[in-house]
Parts: structure tokens; sequence; C-alpha cells
């Protein structure tokens, strides 16, 4: 008996796996409701990015904040500008903590291991202030994530590259061209 396999639909499962066991064994990415009304969004979703690989600029800031230790040390209120994550362990579960953050503009997701599609629709939370986003070599999205970017209408900025399991990257460029017409966008 011969059996045919999705490979597609194989991977999807896979990668959902593999976040919801990880997420399961850490617990890193859920979000903590408490700490929001404690600290206010912008500093709860620092603490998040933080703690999970990723960096963060707040507003009328020239450098990146790295360090988890020096964050919490802060005082006052800041506002998260930009977000870094190279290499960074965030996945989509942690996203509700952009609820909330207002001048988020600027959001790079460089070789995110757990970024997927579920992570590019909940992007959604950040349509009204995000200008520009970079998704580069995110291997877990596919067409299905990148045609939830319709939903950011501010963008002026959409760098997309090295996503593998694309099939149809002329359809998605263009679905998108149509859809952000104020948007740069660059798919490679």
């Amino acid at each position: 008996m011969l059996i045919t396999i999705n490979v597609s639909l194989t991977f999807e499962l896979f990668t959902y796996f593999v976040i919801h066991i990880l997420q399961t064994e850490f617990c890193t990415s859920s979000v903590d409701r408490k700490r929001i009304e404690e600290v206010g969004p912008d500093q709860a979703c620092a603490e998040w990015l933080l703690r999970n690989g990723a960096y963060v600029k707040w507003k009328n800031s020239s450098e990146y904040l790295k360090d988890y230790n020096i964050l919490i040390k802060q005082t006052g209120t800041n506002y998260i500008q930009s977000i870094e994550a190279e290499n960074a362990g965030i996945t989509y579960v942690g996203f509700p903590y952009f609820d909330g953050c207002k001048y988020i503009e600027e959001v790079k997701l460089i070789r995110c291991p757990y970024i997927c599609n579920r992570a590019m629709s909940s992007l959604s939370y950040l349509k009204e202030s995000l200008t520009h986003l970079e998704v580069i070599e995110c291997a877990s999205v596919t067409d299905e994530g990148l045609y939830k970017l319709k939903k950011l209408q501010k963008l002026k900025i959409l760098k997309l590259e090295g996503m593998p399991y694309l099939k149809n990257p002329d359809d998605v460029r263009k679905q998108l061209m149509e859809s952000l017409p104020n948007a740069k966008i660059e798919l490679k």
C-alpha cells in the first residue's frame, strides 16, 4: 500500500507541535496580564521580548536595549518604538503583549525559528503604528502568513526574504502590492 504525504501539511503540523512543546516546557511566551496591569503594556512587552532574546528601542532613544537587567531597573514611562528579534525565541503566543503598545513603528524578525503564519496574523495588534516590517529567513512563514500582512495598512517598508516554503511568491507580491499601495515591498 502506497501512502502519500502532503509535505506542506506535515511541515505545518510539525511546526505546530514543536512550538507547543517548547511553550509547554519553557512558558516564557505566555502573556502575564497581571504584569501588564502593574507596569503597563510597553514595559511588559519589552520584558517579554528581552527575556526571549529580542531587543527594543525606546521612543526618543538612539540605541537598542539588550540587557534585561537594565530594563527592570528603569523607571518612568517608556514607549517601544522599534524591535529587533534576531535568532530570538519569540512566538505568536506572546504577541498579545503588543496590544496597547501604540508607538511600535519598526519590527525586524530575522531567523526566528518559532515565527510562523500565526505570528504574521498577530502582527495586526500593531496595525495603527507599524510602518516598517522585515521578515527574513523565518522558514515557517508561508504564503498563508504573508497574505495576513494585508491588514498592516500603514506599512511604508516591507522586506521579506529567505522563506523556502513560499508556493507562489509572484501572487504574494501582487496581492501585497495591491493591498498596501503605499509600501515599498521587497520579496526575495
